[in-house]
């Protein structure tokens, strides 16, 4: 089980503290039986009045969250005292918050015995830990506290809090990398008391690293049998005396098996990350198929969870034997408005009913969520209707389809009614053919849906009847767009690229298609995996997964900059064309994808360090936001330096240098994905008419006469035949009545043909011409080779074109390492740390250095630690 740190002064811990942690760690229960889990778990609980604090009395963990929010604490009488407040709730599945609750002095009188807080859900997706503006607060008082498994702490704006610093929050952490607190806007460190103080007004101990909840509670830390000599994957876990890595999933132990608290969930065997072949109850533990119907609970097969009732989507059904089953239900005719309707549809495969899709809030991003509620439905055994949905630009997010029965029409006639849905262009996944077993189709004022692609539907109607112009109309279908045989290929390819930008070049255009052309539209995303389609995520009205570059001209080359290094990305290309009555030619690509190269990573994000040895630091650090490659090392450095007044004043032993605190902004990095403006800008709906009217003045005027000049030409047959007859070569005449052409005839016809030829030849040359315009502004720069001399002078480096590389000195560490021990430090000594981390595969490729400053123990802390 291993030891724990001594208290600084046993007599001074209360009884009522003393005896639960004796029988904690001494004589630690076996594991909770399920039906005592049944007995004693409690769902989420909202905390709003003192009253309320009695449903946390019958219970010892909570399945879900506990928000204390205005709680008044200022006047316990009555009914009520402190002590009756205190519950029995050791663990928390998702996450804890306290906000705002008035006469609240400390956690430790209504969670004494909280072991666990989980995080499996957290708090604005974010949080597990939030104790937020409690204006009486003095002291957090979980002292019981071993582990918060996942998600962030927050502890801000609490004005009389102390405790906040002397906790070891990176102990407590299940995932150090992963993790981040927040210990902001409390009551001044230099204004409170410390560990082991006797009392409120006891001569302060400056620099004490002392890890503690209040004056009297040390916090707890179960130690491995050993940490020295120990395998390095190990890590701080430890090991036991044979030297096997202990299990960092047991909290409370070095061992997994019979663990008394494990960090996710506890098998047969001992603690697991997820419970396999095994059905998951309360959060917590993994039970057999048998355990849980003996609790009179229901096996879920989906999920593998142990549940009360059915979820809202699935019924209860009885077998021949009796017993209760969940049968995922969908019947009904389904409206979906919005994202909210689509809950009730998750996991279904049969909708026994109709399938309506109208959505009406066009700023949603519903997309997403269309194609993972959908994804599993493979029949719909009504009609499906899609009107007035212009965030829609395919149906591909029911990508399982295979039959619409139509047992219900719409007008007794329809089971696919598609209408008014402005930016739908496209249908059913590539290759994918949906059945329509009853009724025919119904689409009209589509205009981006080409009518070609609505008819080739006409084998999927199992009745066999053709689709008429009265239900299907070519006109108001894709009337905004090129269709058909006007569709041609574009063929991208990746001509150069760095760390942040690529070269995009195209093949010619043709001499028909210049002059249509107006430029081109670029699409990317980033893509992890290269199963990307055209229409994945693609949302009509500016809440698209995809960004977009525009470009108005004429250039076969793109740059398209601003991407993340060392990033895949998908994209294709089409082209921006005017239409005229006579000629209308569209094109488009396919699915690309390229990978940009590896750059410097930002640097690392956050030092935090302690000193419980007078000769050591014990680090961590979190791994940079934006790595920018394969992390291959760290590079850590320790030097003494002497540290103003005002720094040895403060009463924590971390000291976060100025120029360190913003080197590294989180937000710089993020980018959101919207093509475009967002739909509350006035001209949004209006950007492809106005990328038209600002591109067209800037065409070179096509003269009236073009079309006839053209039409002049085509009557000249056969140019190439013409052009390979010789002067003095005599024609051979077929045997027929027409008079034989004259030698004068010939010349004429053959002087047009030349006249054609050299036409052709110059337009293709100034289209050629016109599309490699000014080369030179798609240059990409690219980072200087390394120098041959590794002590290259600045002078050689311009004159070769290289970099010489730097030398870093400091401990060198592995990448997926994140912690170190420093030593042979001397006691009672301010250290300036700097971390720099190093990409694989770049020249120079370290980070700048985070920097913090922290003191090493005296020699008589580390003793009265020790208990000496």
């Amino acid at each position: 089980m291993g030891h724990l740190l001594p208290v600084p002064n046993p007599l001074s811990i209360p009884i009522s503290i003393a005896v639960p942690l004796l029988w904690l760690f001494l004589g630690a229960a076996s594991p909770v039986l399920a039906r005592s889990d049944e007995q004693t778990a409690c769902g989420s609980l909202e905390i709003n009045e003192i009253a309320d604090l009695r449903k946390l009395q019958n219970c010892t963990h909570v399945v879900g969250h506990v928000r204390l929010a205005y709680v008044d604490l200022t006047d316990v009488s009555g009914n009520y005292s402190t002590d009756s407040l205190a519950s029995n709730v050791t663990e928390i599945s998702d996450y804890l918050m306290v906000y705002r609750c008035t006469g609240l002095i400390s956690l430790q009188s209504i969670f004494p015995r909280l072991r666990i807080i989980r995080g499996q859900e957290l708090l604005f997706d974010q949080y597990s830990l939030v104790v937020y503006e409690n204006r009486n607060l003095r002291e957090l008082g979980l002292v019981e506290l071993l582990r918060i498994q996942s998600g962030f702490i927050r502890v801000e704006s609490n004005p009389l809090l102390c405790f906040v610093e002397t906790v070891d929050w990176m102990y407590l952490m299940g995932n150090a990398t992963q993790q981040h607190f927040s210990l902001k806007h409390n009551r001044p460190q230099s204004q409170c008391p410390l560990c082991g103080s006797l009392s409120a007004d006891f001569e302060f101990i400056r620099n004490s690293s002392e890890r503690c909840w209040n004056v009297n509670t040390t916090q707890l830390r179960p130690q491995p049998s050993r940490l020295k000599d120990c395998p390095i994957a190990c890590g701080l876990n430890g090991c036991d005396s044979a030297g096997k890595c202990c299990d960092h999933n047991c909290v409370t132990g070095c061992y997994s098996q019979n663990c008394s608290l494990c960090a996710n969930y506890q098998g047969r065997m001992g603690c697991v990350n997820q419970c396999v072949a095994s059905y998951e109850i309360n959060k917590r533990r993994c039970i057999s198929h048998r355990e849980c119907r003996e609790l009179g609970r229901i096996p879920l097969i989906r999920g593998y969870q142990c549940v009360k009732k059915c979820p809202g989507n699935q019924k209860e059904i009885l077998d021949a034997k009796g017993i209760i089953h969940c049968q995922v239900e969908c019947n009904g005719d389904f409206h979906v408005k919005s994202a909210a309707d689509l809950e009730v549809l998750q996991d279904c495969v049969t909708i026994n009913g109709s399938l309506t899709i109208e959505l009406t809030n066009i700023k949603e991003k519903i997309v997403d969520a269309l194609e993972n509620a959908l994804a599993s439905v493979k029949e719909i055994t009504g009609y499906l209707k899609v009107i007035h949905s212009a965030q829609l630009m395919s149906l591909t997010f029911l990508q399982n389809l295979d039959a619409i029965r139509g047992d219900k029409l719409v007008e007794n006639k329809y089971a696919l009614y598609v209408v008014n849905n402005y930016h739908l262009e496209h249908i059913w996944p590539p290759n994918h053919l949906v059945i329509i077993q009853r009724g025919t189709l119904f689409f009209h004022l589509n205009p981006r849906l080409c009518y070609e692609k609505i008819h080739q539907l006409q084998g999927s109607l199992k009745s066999g009847e053709n689709i008429s112009v009265a239900d299907v109309s070519p006109n108001s279908n894709g009337e905004r767009v090129i269709c058909g045989d006007a569709v041609r290929s574009l063929n991208p390819k990746v001509e150069d690229l760095n760390s942040t930008a690529v070269r995009i070049i195209l093949d010619y255009m043709d001499w028909e298609g210049m002059e249509t052309l107006i430029g081109y539209s670029y699409h990317y995303k980033e893509a992890p995996v290269q199963n990307v389609t055209m229409y994945d995520g693609r949302h009509g009205c500016g809440h698209d997964n995809w960004l977009m570059d525009v470009v108005p001209n004429q250039s076969r080359r793109h740059v398209i900059s601003g991407l993340k290094p060392y990033t895949q990305y998908a994209y294709f290309v089409k082209t921006l064309t005017r239409t005229e009555y006579h000629i209308q030619i569209d094109a488009y690509s396919k699915i690309g994808y390229f990978q940009t190269l590896p750059d410097r990573p930002s640097p690392v994000l956050r030092i935090y360090g302690n000193s419980e040895i007078s000769s050591q630091i014990l680090l961590h650090w979190w791994p940079p936001s934006r790595p920018n490659g394969v992390i291959k090392n760290y590079f850590v450095t320790a030097e003494k330096i002497n540290v103003t007044q005002e720094a040895k004043d403060k009463n924590y032993a971390n000291i976060e240098l100025e120029n360190a605190k913003d080197i590294d902004c989180e937000c710089a990095g993020v980018l959101p994905y919207y093509s475009g403006p967002q739909p509350d800008d006035e001209d949004y709906y209006n950007k492809e008419q106005i990328t038209y009217e600002d591109a067209l003045p800037n065409l070179i005027y096509v003269s009236r006469n073009h079309d006839y000049r053209r039409k002049e030409f085509e009557k000249v047959i056969n140019y190439e035949h013409l052009l390979s007859i010789r002067k003095d070569d005599e024609p051979t005449r077929p045997p027929t009545t027409t008079p034989a052409p004259t030698n004068a005839t010939l010349a004429k016809e053959r002087l047009a043909a030349i006249n054609y030829e050299n036409y052709r030849l110059n337009s293709e040359k100034k289209q050629r011409d016109l599309q490699d315009l000014d080369q030179q502004k798609y240059t990409i720069r690219h980072a200087l080779p390394k120098c041959q001399n590794s002590h290259a002078s600045v002078v050689q480096q311009v004159e070769e074109k290289c970099m010489a590389e730097e030398p870093f000195s400091g401990y060198e560490l592995p990448g997926n390492q994140h912690f170190y021990r420093l030593s042979q430090l001397e006691p009672e000594t301010h250290y300036r740390i700097t971390i720099r981390a190093c990409v694989e595969g770049v020249v120079n490729g370290c980070s700048t250095p985070a920097e913090a400053v922290i003191k090493t123990a005296s020699i008589q802390l580390e003793r009265f630690i020790k208990g000496v």
